[in-house]
């Protein structure tokens, strides 16, 4: 799973910079825009400073299953009323207005609520909800009139986050051999990587300059601001992994 981190400018009306205190929900989101992208969604958010009209995800996941991160985890976006205050929001892309996601776009949802449940310790049956149980709008609109197949959606988190991320591990593997990590079971799950233990990674690693110049990462910001999470830091063993 990859994440484009294309986030939004700092603005009261879809990126406040608000503190998130604490996540105790997933909230998901259907875009009501029938075959409209991620990167589109994201930028009309990007407008709303203009517009001067408030709203706002975490993360939209794309028709082709791209993910698109618009808001930091740590801070607040505008997307379900009095629970923006306690969860993390998901805008997903639908190819029509019936408002089924494609198998494409929902493998890449499963994926991300698996992580996100991982790395924030939530029961997905209990924490991951829909915008209607928060505000009774019809949203996602086929999960609510289908309520057996957000039933299913919720079992498949579950099912996902008890399979083993063996991509991972077998990287994680190569790094211990090589003495880049040298706690192994720290950086074979994601639920366990200690972000803090990063810049100590990064320098095993041969240091940020190196790592830009060998083209295994390509926001040299992202790193040396500290701005990471989880994910990148997976992708990041993955691709260090795959050196010569």
């Amino acid at each position: 799973m990859e994440i484009q981190q294309k986030l939004l400018t700092v603005n009261q009306y879809s990126r406040p910079g608000t503190k998130l205190k604490q996540v105790k929900n997933i909230v998901v989101h259907w875009v009501g825009n029938a075959n409209s992208t991620a990167i589109a969604n994201r930028n009309y958010f990007e407008s709303l400073k203009e517009k001067k009209s408030f709203a706002s995800s975490h993360y939209i996941v794309g028709l082709q299953g791209e993910i698109v991160q618009c808001v930091p985890e740590g801070e607040i976006a505008y997307h379900a009323n009095n629970a923006n205050s306690y969860s993390i929001g998901i805008e997903v892309c639908h190819p029509d207005w019936q408002g089924k996601f494609s198998e494409t776009t929902y493998k890449s949802l499963i994926s991300l609520l698996a992580d996100l449940c991982k790395r924030y310790n939530l029961e997905p049956t209990q924490a991951i909800i829909r915008h209607y149980d928060v505000t009774k709008k019809l949203c996602p609109k086929y999960y609510v009139e289908h309520s057996g197949a957000w039933l299913q959606l919720k079992q498949d988190v579950k099912v996902a986050m008890g399979a083993e991320d063996t991509e991972l591990k077998k990287a994680a593997e190569l790094l211990y051999k090589r003495n880049v990590i040298s706690v192994l079971d720290v950086w074979s799950h994601v639920s366990k990587f200690k972000l803090e233990y990063v810049p100590v990674l990064l320098k095993n690693m041969g240091g940020i300059d190196r790592l830009v110049k060998d083209k295994i990462i390509s926001d040299r910001l992202l790193w040396e601001y500290k701005q990471y999470n989880a994910n990148h830091v997976r992708a990041l063993i993955i691709k260090y992994s795959k050196l010569g």
